[in-house]
């Protein structure tokens, strides 16, 4: 995960996804950004694994931009 917080270009992992999950057991949210092509759709599902804990949460907020998207998700409870 990147702590950089600057508006400009940052690094991107190899992936070509950043999870932002520092708040995801405490609020049950998370953030995903991507310069994949395929752009999720608001209600569709992620598996995310934070702290030991796989978490199923769910696009409800997305933004898109120039190369890529962002989206915040949230959950109501971890799987394991």
């Amino acid at each position: 995960m990147s702590n950089l917080r600057e508006a400009g270009l940052r690094p991107f992992h190899e992936s070509g996804y950043e999870i932002l999950d520092q708040d995801l057991v405490t609020r049950g949210e998370v953030v995903i950004w991507s310069v994949d092509p395929l752009i999720p759709r608001l209600g569709d599902l992620f598996l995310v694994e934070s702290a030991g804990r796989t978490f199923e949460v769910e696009v409800v907020e997305l933004a898109t931009f120039k190369g890529g998207w962002s989206t915040t998700c949230r959950t109501a409870n971890a799987l394991t």
